[in-house]
């Protein structure tokens, strides 16, 4: 009884491993070109806490080609590092909305060395 609950148990093991290896076979990687990245600061109003800032940066960084997210609660401010060919400034204030904050002016920055 202990080899066939020994082998189900395998079995099942090797099975949930293929499914997810193959799911992420799937997944579609895009390069991204290093002449293709901003940084833009939004500003955004609304956030009172830690926990703000981290909604903003899960929302944002779930858009394609966006590499990194900082928001301050205390700065009122979102810095977006992203590949401008994936993602727009109005896709990025569409997310932050969303999650119930208030985008507001934005500035395209230089890149930092």
């Amino acid at each position: 009884m202990k080899k066939i609950l020994s082998l189900l148990l395998i079995t099942v093991f090797i099975y949930a491993c293929g499914g997810q290896s193959s799911q992420t076979e799937s997944t579609e990687v895009k390069s991204i070109d290093p002449a293709n990245i901003e940084t833009v600061e939004i500003t955004v109003t609304g956030m009172t806490c830690n926990h703000c800032e981290m909604t903003i940066q899960k929302a944002v960084k779930a858009l394609p080609g966006v590499q990194d997210v900082k928001a301050s609660h205390v700065d009122e401010v979102a810095i977006i590092c992203f590949d401008k060919t994936q993602t727009t400034v109005d896709e990025m204030k569409a997310a932050i909305a969303d999650k119930g904050y208030e985008p507001g002016e934005y500035v395209i920055t230089e890149p930092t060395e």
